[in-house]
C-alpha cells in the first residue's frame, strides 16, 4: 500500500491546509478573479504540506540528469504548493524527477530554461504547461524592455516558437502562446512601450494561470458527479494532481469532493513508466490528501480489472481533437482499450485549453521519441515515445469545465 499513517510529531494543520485548500478552490476559483497569482503570494509556511518530503520514502538512485538552469537543492521542509511559482525575474519550478526523494528547485531565467525543463520533465505534462510557458514568454518581455521595436518582437516570437516546440502533444502549451502572442500583438499595434508590454504580458499570464485553475478545479467537480455510489474504486493512470494542473488537481479534488461527502474511495495508481509518474508524483499527492490508495505495476492492470471491481478508469487528456481522439500518457490506449473490453468507464479529463478544435484528428502530432537519458533511464537504447493516441471509440466521457462530453462526435465540436 502506498498510504502511510502520520509520523509522529508531524504537524497535521499541513495536511489539515491543502484538504480545506483543495475544497474551497473547487468551491470558489471560478468566481475569484485573479485567484491565481493571489496563491502564489500566499504564505509558503502556510502551503507547506502538498508535498510532506520528510515522511517520503526514500527514492532509489538514478542516473546523473542534465541540470536545467541554477538548481538549487532546498531543505527538505521548504516544498512548494504548486509546480512553479513566478518571481517576476524567474520563473521557480520544482524538479519533479527527483520526487518523491528530495525536493530540488531550479530557477529559470530564459525561454530557453523553460523550453528545456518542460521538454525534459521536470514539469509533469498536463494543464500546467500552458501556464510555465506563459509565463515563460513573460520573462522574454521582461528581459527585452530596454530593445527597440523589432527586436523586441524578434525575441517573443524567438521564445514563442521554443516553447512551442518543448512539448508537442500538450495544447494547453500551443494554446497559452497563442494567447500570449495576440496579446503582445495588441501592445504592439497600441505604440506601448517596453514596460507596458512586460506588465501587460504578466497581467496575460496571471489570467491564464487563473483560468486554468478554475477550470481544473469546476472539471473536478463534474467528474465526482459522474462517480455514484457509497463506495467508488477507481484506476488512476497519469497524473492530474496539482503538480500537473498547477494548484487545484482535477483528479485530487474530485476525489476529496467525494471523501467530503462521505462516500469510500479507493484508487488504485499505476507505477506509469518509464518515468515513474504515477508511483512518484500520483500516490504522493494523494496521500498528501488523505485519498486512500495502492501503486500497482503497469503489468498488473490486466489482473486487476479481472480480478477487484472498478468503477471509472480516470486519463488526463492532453490534447483532444474535435472528433474526440486524444493524446494522453503513454500507456493510456492499453488501459483504456482494457478498460472498454471489461466494460469498465473510461473518463478523460481534459480543461478546454486541452481540446484542438482546429484538427479531426492527430495526426499532424510529431512523434517525437525522447531519449533515455532525458528520462533518468540506464538503459540508453529503450524506445521512449513520449504519448499515445488514445481513439475515441474507447472513451466513455470527457470531462470539461463546460459540462460532460459523450462520443461519437458526429462533427467536430465547437
Amino acid at each position: 500500500m502506498a498510504r502511510r499513517e502520520p509520523t509522529p510529531g508531524q504537524d497535521q494543520t499541513r495536511r489539515e491546509f491543502f484538504r480545506t485548500f483543495t475544497r474551497e478552490a473547487v468551491q470558489n476559483a471560478g468566481a475569484v478573479a485573479g485567484a491565481a497569482a493571489e496563491l502564489r503570494r500566499t504564505s509558503l509556511v502556510a502551503a507547506r504540506g502538498l508535498l510532506d518530503i520528510e515522511s517520503a520514502p526514500a527514492a532509489p538512485a538514478e542516473p546523473a540528469r542534465a541540470p536545467i538552469a541554477t538548481p538549487i537543492d532546498m531543505p527538505v521542509d521548504s516544498t512548494f504548493r504548486s509546480a512553479y511559482r513566478f518571481t517576476d525575474e524567474a520563473i521557480v519550478v520544482l524538479d519533479q524527477r527527483e520526487l518523491p526523494g528530495r525536493v530540488i528547485t531550479a530557477e529559470l531565467h530564459e525561454a530557453s530554461d523553460v523550453a528545456s525543463a518542460m521538454r525534459s520533465g521536470a514539469i509533469t505534462p498536463g494543464p500546467v504547461l500552458g501556464q510555465v510557458a506563459a509565463y515563460g514568454i513573460a520573462l522574454a518581455a521582461a528581459g527585452s524592455v530596454e530593445r527597440a521595436t523589432q527586436s523586441r518582437e524578434q525575441v517573443i516570437h524567438a521564445a514563442a516558437g521554443t516553447l512551442r516546440a518543448s512539448r508537442g502533444e500538450v495544447h494547453a502549451v500551443r494554446w497559452a502562446i497563442d494567447r500570449m502572442i495576440g496579446r503582445f500583438d495588441e501592445l504592439a499595434n497600441s505604440d506601448a512601450q517596453g514596460t507596458d508590454f512586460q506588465s501587460g504580458l504578466k497581467a496575460e499570464a496571471d489570467q491564464i494561470a487563473t483560468e486554468v485553475t478554475a477550470a481544473c478545479a469546476d472539471v473536478g467537480r463534474l467528474w465526482s458527479e459522474l462517480l455514484v455510489g457509497d463506495q467508488v474504486n477507481v484506476l488512476a493512470y497519469g497524473d492530474a494532481g496539482p503538480l500537473a494542473c498547477g494548484m487545484v488537481g482535477m483528479t485530487t479534488s474530485g476525489l476529496r469532493a467525494l471523501i467530503d461527502a462521505g462516500k469510500r474511495v479507493h484508487v488504485w495508481v499505476t507505477e506509469g513508466a518509464p518515468t515513474g509518474e504515477g508511483s512518484r508524483i500520483t500516490a504522493l499527492q494523494l496521500t498528501q490528501l488523505d485519498v486512500p490508495h495502492t501503486v500497482v505495476p503497469d503489468n498488473a492492470v490486466g489482473w486487476l480489472f479481472a480480478n477487484r471491481r472498478l468503477d471509472a478508469v480516470v486519463l488526463r487528456g492532453d490534447t483532444v481533437a474535435s472528433y474526440g481522439d486524444s493524446a494522453a500518457t503513454l500507456g493510456s490506449l492499453a488501459i483504456a482499450q482494457l478498460a472498454s473490453d471489461a466494460g469498465v468507464p473510461v473518463h478523460f479529463l481534459a480543461p478546454e485549453c486541452a481540446w484542438d478544435r482546429e484538427h479531426a484528428d492527430l495526426s499532424e502530432l510529431v512523434l517525437d521519441l525522447r531519449s533515455a537519458a532525458e528520462l533518468g533511464s540506464a538503459h540508453r537504447a529503450r524506445l521512449n515515445p513520449p504519448f499515445d493516441i488514445v481513439p475515441a471509440r474507447v472513451i466513455t466521457a470527457y470531462v470539461t469545465e463546460r459540462g460532460v462530453l459523450e462520443p461519437p462526435f458526429k462533427e467536430p465540436r465547437g
